[in-house]
């Protein structure tokens, strides 16, 4: 009993020492008095005391990390990639074009090209803004929207106005009928844009944040890995021993003394004067074993290739060259920003246009800033376009942000090019049997002295 006594005794005062005097950890310690109060006909071993504290600490809740739409942004990749695709889109021109029987002419006064240009002045919106709008829902919460207002006698489309993805819920009613449940209220498909990312019900995206919460759940748990290292000056935890028992003052002067001056970056690298026997004992593994660097880099390819976006637009140059960050920008555009491009184009020919407008209208994405290759590439494809007849000097210098000029709307072709039905025919013709050939010497009569002198 003595020696139960004695370890309880010592046990409950090393507890209050560990644990501060919040209401979880009081109950901690009642946790493990309780349990030694429950050894009083057998001794107590080291077994016993190992057993009660790790089912005490099993309980304890460790701070667990939201992953959310919002907390993802903490994540350097995902910020990247959510503000380079958003941006991206955002800052391309897009043009309404008509239909004509030699191609297609430039709409420049359109009342949906004006709600495009200029979707809410109330709320002072821009082009930009929306698109953004769009691409930030569709990239974080896998659906972007837009309701449209339009007006009551000619049912124009007359503004837009932005819902957050969290406000609007996709239905189907009996009948099959898509529509939008924002805030209580329905609202029509036709008069809703939504911009989806992957889908799988074909009515609602899915997040990309949702979908790889657990993979970016270990990005943002490293990173907090590695702001409590660097804030405890790169010192990892431990814990120190002692051959016998530290009395009250002697415990709370030791504890301030490790605190105030071993702890934190100003005391970082500082060597540790120990008193009274005591021993430093790191615990954790050190951040080098850990791949603590490694760990970091990996999750960058990993969110980036959830994006699919080239591991070099993400900061990424670690397998950069000159050559191959040319080819996967022109991926980028192909595969990354293609599949939005287009969603957007036919939600805006869908819900901005006319019924009757429909197949004749049409918006389109200018794409050719982004597609643009070195200059000497471009020069040798507008030399060889230009050669062929397929496109004239002023079409070239509009590719090239440059004003016209008189004349260069002529189109030229090569003078010793043919048609291939041309080139038969000569080959034709000049096989013929009977067809006179040219002597190589023509013949001359001779002249007299006299002819030859007048």
């Amino acid at each position: 009993m003595c020696k139960n006594s004695c370890l309880y005794g010592y046990f409950y005062t090393f507890a209050k020492r560990l644990l501060k005097a919040n209401s979880y950890e009081l109950s901690v310690v009642s946790n493990i008095t309780s349990f030694f109060r429950g050894l009083t006909s057998r001794s107590v071993s080291s077994e016993d005391i190992e057993r009660a504290v790790n089912e005490v600490l099993s309980d304890v809740p460790t701070a667990q990390i939201e992953v959310n739409q919002n907390t993802s942004l903490a994540i350097t990749t995902v910020w990247a990639c959510v503000t380079l695709l958003s941006e991206s889109v955002g800052i391309l021109p897009i043009h309404l074009y008509k239909k004509t029987p030699s191609g297609r002419s430039l709409v420049k006064a359109h009342s949906g090209l004006q709600v495009l240009n200029f979707p809410n002045h109330k709320a002072a919106l821009t082009r930009m803004d929306l698109l953004q709008h769009l691409m930030v829902g569709a990239t974080l919460w896998g659906n972007g929207y837009a309701q449209i207002v339009r007006d009551k006698k000619s049912q124009e489309p007359v503004s837009l106005i932005l819902l957050h993805p969290n406000d609007v819920e996709p239905q189907v009613s009996e009948e099959g009928f898509l529509f939008y449940e924002v805030k209580g209220k329905k609202i029509s498909a036709d008069d809703m844009i939504h911009i989806r990312g992957l889908v799988t019900d074909g009515y609602k995206g899915k997040s990309p944040i949702a979908v790889h919460r657990e993979n970016l759940l270990l990005t943002l748990q490293v990173q907090s890995y590695g702001e409590k290292f660097f804030s405890k000056g790169g010192n990892t935890e431990g814990m120190f021993t002692i051959p016998g028992e530290l009395k009250e003052d002697a415990f709370n002067r030791l504890k301030k003394d490790i605190t105030s001056q071993y702890s934190g970056m100003t005391n970082a690298h500082k060597p540790m004067l120990l008193e009274g026997g005591l021993k430093y004992e790191r615990l954790n593994i050190p951040p080098e074993d850990a791949q603590f660097l490694g760990t970091r880099k990996f999750q960058k390819s990993e969110i980036a290739s959830i994006y699919r976006v080239p591991p070099h637009m993400v900061g990424d140059l670690e397998r950069a060259t000159y050559s191959n960050i040319e080819q996967q920008s022109q991926e980028f555009v192909t595969y990354c920003l293609m599949p939005y491009l287009v969603k957007i184009e036919q939600q805006l020919n869908y819900k901005l246009l006319p019924v009757e407008q429909m197949g004749k209208y049409y918006f389109k994405f200018a794409l050719g800033g982004l597609l643009r290759a070195d200059s000497k590439s471009r020069s040798e494809y507008y030399k060889n376009m230009n050669f062929i007849g397929c496109l004239n000097a002023n079409e070239i210098r509009a590719m090239e942000e440059l004003n016209s000029y008189e004349g260069g709307d002529e189109f030229f072709v090569q003078q010793n090019m043919m048609t291939v039905d041309n080139a038969i025919k000569a080959m034709d013709n000049s096989n013929e049997p009977n067809k006179q050939q040219p002597t190589t010497e023509p013949t001359q009569e001779p002249t007299t002295e006299g002819e030859a002198g007048e």
